[in-house]
């Protein structure tokens, strides 16, 4: 599949929906595969998976869209290493080969699907620590979120800190691209970028039950206890903000044990 059929990064971001549009009247459901390698870089998959599980069904994550959308999980799966590195133009007619061999579930009607796709430099060309994008994968529009996983992206030593954090800022934004916004939610002070001011404070620990404690996030000295994540910006939903040092006025956080609605997605849009 040609590279033509990709959007990637902020620059191609669809805007037609930004600031000011009027929401769907019904949340737009996202379908999160988890997509490893099988025996080339996937011994964090059982971590990883648990930390999924905390992050969509555990915290309060999709409160983030508003009740416009929402991350449902539909699993893990470890598929066969190709015989070459996959390109990230590639990726969707992949999916598209395994979904046929019967390798992958097909999408579920009336969602969105997405794909987590986790990889080495070395069997998945992703050229950043992450990248997102969309494809046409089994005749739908899919959201397509890919997590570099070795070389790690931050000196901590521990690969899954780059896994987790990584691969929460594709999450949304690529499900952010497809609902129309640009693709920066996660990006200036809010990517912890050098040039911005309190950079450090945007990694946060999401601490749901099971979760580590004591995590470096590589940045300073700061450690955190849970699985290191992110802040978020609205304003980087907004092309003409995107990748500025704006306030992270999201933060992703573990349920607390009073609150069992805390992960659900808002039944009604504002």
């Amino acid at each position: 599949m040609g590279s033509a059929l990709w959007r990637w990064g902020p620059a191609a971001a669809l805007v037609a929906g930004c600031q000011g549009s009027t929401p769907p009247a019904a949340p737009r459901v996202f379908g999160l595969h988890a997509i490893w390698f099988a025996g080339a870089g996937d011994g964090d998959r059982e971590t990883v998976d648990a930390f999924l599980r905390c992050l969509v069904e555990g915290s309060n994550l999709n409160q983030f869209w508003r009740g416009e959308a929402g991350i449902v999980r539909r699993g893990s799966w470890a598929l066969p290493a190709p015989p070459a590195r996959v390109d990230r133009d590639a990726v969707g007619a992949w999916l598209d080969a395994e979904i046929a061999a019967g390798r992958l579930p097909r999408p579920r009607p009336g969602e969105t699907p997405m794909y987590l796709v986790f990889g080495e430099a070395g069997t998945l060309r992703v050229g950043a620590c992450g990248r997102n994008g969309e494809a046409p994968v089994a005749g739908q529009r899919a959201a397509i979120a890919l997590v570099r996983i070795d070389p790690p992206c931050w000196p901590t030593g521990d690969r899954v800190r780059s896994e987790t954090q990584i691969a929460t800022h594709e999450i949304v934004e690529s499900a952010d691209r497809l609902l129309g916004y640009s693709t920066c939610a996660g990006g200036g002070a809010c990517r912890g970028r050098d040039i911005c001011p309190d950079r450090c404070d945007t990694f946060v620990g999401l601490a749901c039950p099971g979760a580590p404690t004591g995590t470096p996030t590589g940045c300073r000295d700061g450690v955190v206890d849970g699985w290191v994540v992110q802040k978020f910006a609205y304003s980087g939903r907004n092309p003409d903000d995107c990748d500025r040092c704006a306030p992270c006025d999201f933060t992703p956080q573990a349920c607390a044990p009073d609150e069992p609605r805390c992960a659900a997605v808002p039944s009604t849009p504002p």
